[in-house]
């Protein structure tokens, strides 16, 4: 019968025995490293899918407490708002952490706490897990709240404040006049004044920076 098959039909014939029989081959080769990949992938896929429902789950209710907190705290419950941010503060998993640390200290250094303030601001300044705009930030304020606590080592803030008095740091501006002021509460007036003078001819300073740097000369000048 084999005889009456046309050529070209007999050679796809034996072509599509090749093929199977090399098929065969590979998937008894290489048929588990398949199956592992094909797994793996999935596993990833399905993981994934996990974590963003678990992110999202964590967000949503870290948000709900931030929420709770402030509620309480517009309320006048200043004492639960604090703890309430008190705890997500430390032991947050999402971008609400740092939320909560900033509204606490903010709370605190309200209630005339500068000291528990600028304790929370500086943990915020020397967490590295935290972006250099938000550590840069906590620093000025943290500074702010420093300067109102009798007693505080200035030559140590004066040594923070360094770190971001650099022409490229975009709170270089707020540093430099918390320097000043520091200059001028230690009796160091002319080195207050070549500050203010920076400060007062630099056009990328903020406008209220760069209007309070020009009084504050004037009066240092006369």
């Amino acid at each position: 019968m084999a005889d009456h098959i046309p050529e070209d039909a007999l050679m796809r014939e034996i072509n599509e025995e090749l093929r199977e029989e090399q098929m065969h081959k590979l998937w008894k080769r290489y048929g588990s490293f398949i199956i592992g990949v094909a797994v793996s992938v999935v596993v990833i896929v399905a993981g994934y899918q996990g974590w963003r429902t678990y992110t999202t789950s964590v967000r949503m209710s870290e948000s709900e407490i931030l929420y709770n907190a402030e509620m309480a705290a517009k309320n006048g419950d200043t004492n639960a708002a604090l703890s309430q941010l008190g705890n997500l503060g430390e032991d947050g998993k999402s971008g609400y952490k740092v939320l909560a640390q900033f509204q606490q200290a903010a709370l605190l250094a309200k209630g005339s706490d500068s000291n528990a303030a600028a304790i929370i601001y500086q943990e915020i300044t020397e967490d590295t897990s935290n972006d250099s705009g938000t550590r840069g930030l906590a620093l000025v304020l943290g500074a702010l709240q420093e300067l109102k606590i009798a007693g505080n080592n200035r030559d140590e803030l004066k040594k923070r404040l360094n770190t971001a008095n650099s022409d490229n740091n975009p709170w270089r501006h707020s540093v430099r006049e918390i320097l000043a002021l520091l200059e001028i509460e230690s009796g160091n007036k002319e080195n207050a004044k070549k500050i203010f003078a920076i400060l007062g001819n630099d056009s990328q300073a903020p406008d209220g920076i760069r209007s309070r740097a020009q009084k504050i000369l004037s009066v240092l000048g006369s």
